[in-house]
């Protein structure tokens, strides 16, 4: 399906497999009916030379948040609460917050953690796996770390509540297990187990049939294989094999279902989440959300961008010119953030294993990669792949 103005995009995707920094990689232009333009390069699974495939199954990690994000808005709609209500009204662990200083003293907060502050990352939460902050080693002394904290959803957030926060709720901005807490929102707000609720208001409408907490048996030889990226003499290239196609933990049931990162997709089911949210919330006659709810959504809800909010060099980027609203990052400010002119309003959300998609209502259109590499700052993709899609769209 080449097409002539994506040529820049097809030659970077083509660089990477070749060059041995990918395995494989796939990836789409869409706007509301379907794509517009495909790529699919190199393998699904290196070391056994299985070709990727356009219904190769990814770990999505990250990109599960803005589908939580998108329930809970959902439930939202329907009164069940309202965005600056106290976590502590549904949750009673969250009740007297209280802040933790770097020298190990706590202190109350003056205010409480509010719903807005988790789908915006600023409730004061961390996640061990992308911090370093005097926090986290109390996170993981309590078996707190992410899609792979132990425990049910309930154990898991009631432990979170009763743990002190990095800094006053709503101050500052700052990657952490928020969403987990939305996920476990969602079942309170709604009476069903969270990924049911997803399942039945999402998942199913959506017809995103291959999305879940976990790859049954009979669809793992689609799942693509996690590798480690390590560091070469020509530069950082695929090292060891993290996660395994037949042998992945997503072949298990997960000990809960993470609405942080827990979610497997498709790039065709994915593709449908994204009409969805270029068709202002209703894809084939099922309406997920009201038009409205979703420009709520896709606004920044921060005091500013997320570098002044204090996530400049979170994963190796910058964060300048880009805030953040209730579930998705969004470009306030492109020439900030040394974007496309064009990508003004975008929003959307990236993946620990190298994955990102956006949409950009003004364009009406949406780019989604899906690769499987780990630590994702490893390479500049994400930032190489948005250019090369906005020179697509100018060509």
């Amino acid at each position: 399906m080449a097409s002539q103005p994506f040529a820049a995009l097809d030659s970077l995707l083509s660089a990477y497999v070749d060059s041995g920094r990918l395995a494989g990689v796939l990836a789409a232009v869409t706007d509301a009916g379907g794509p517009r333009h495909r790529v699919l390069r190199g393998l699904r699974d290196r070391d056994g030379g299985v070709p990727l495939s356009w219904d190769t199954l990814f770990r999505v990690y990250s990109m599960t948040k803005p589908v939580t994000s998108v329930a809970a808005m959902a439930l939202w709609e329907e009164g069940r609460f309202a965005l600056d209500d106290p976590v502590a009204a549904y949750l009673p662990a969250f009740a007297a917050t209280r802040i933790l200083d770097p020298d190990g003293a706590t202190r109350a907060a003056a205010g409480p953690m509010t719903v807005r502050h988790l789908l915006s990352h600023t409730a004061g939460l961390t996640l061990p796996a992308f911090a370093d902050d005097h926090l986290a080693p109390l996170y993981r002394e309590h078996g707190l770390d992410g899609m792979n904290s132990r425990g049910s959803l309930t154990q898991v957030v009631d432990r979170l509540g009763a743990l002190p926060v990095l800094f006053e709720p709503g101050t500052r901005w700052a990657y952490s297990m928020a969403t987990d807490v939305v996920g476990r929102l969602v079942e309170v707000w709604s009476g069903q187990p969270f990924d049911a609720f997803l399942r039945d208001r999402i998942l199913d409408p959506l017809g995103m049939a291959d999305t879940g907490f976990q790859v049954p048996a009979a669809q793992a030889p689609r799942l693509a294989v996690n590798y480690q990226v390590a560091d070469g003499p020509a530069g950082p290239r695929l090292g060891p094999v993290l996660d395994g196609g037949g042998t992945s933990t997503f072949l298990r049931p997960p000990q809960f279902p993470s609405g942080a990162g827990g979610l497997v997709s498709s790039a065709d089911d994915f593709l449908r989440f994204m009409a969805m949210l270029l068709n202002g919330g209703t894809l084939d006659g099922a309406r997920i959300l009201k038009p409205e709810t979703l420009a709520l959504m896709s606004r920044n809800h921060l005091d500013g961008d997320m570098a002044a909010l204090g996530a400049e060099g979170f994963n190796g980027a910058s964060w300048k010119g880009i805030g953040f609203g209730l579930g998705f990052s969004v470009v306030v400010d492109p020439a900030r953030a040394g974007f496309p002119a064009a990508s003004g309003g975008e929003f959307g959300w990236t993946g620990a294993a190298g994955t990102a998609f956006f949409v950009n209502p003004a364009l009406g259109i949406g780019a989604l990669l899906l690769t499987q590499y780990m630590p994702s700052r490893s390479y500049h993709l994400r930032s190489e792949f948005r250019d090369a899609v906005y020179a697509g769209l100018e060509g």
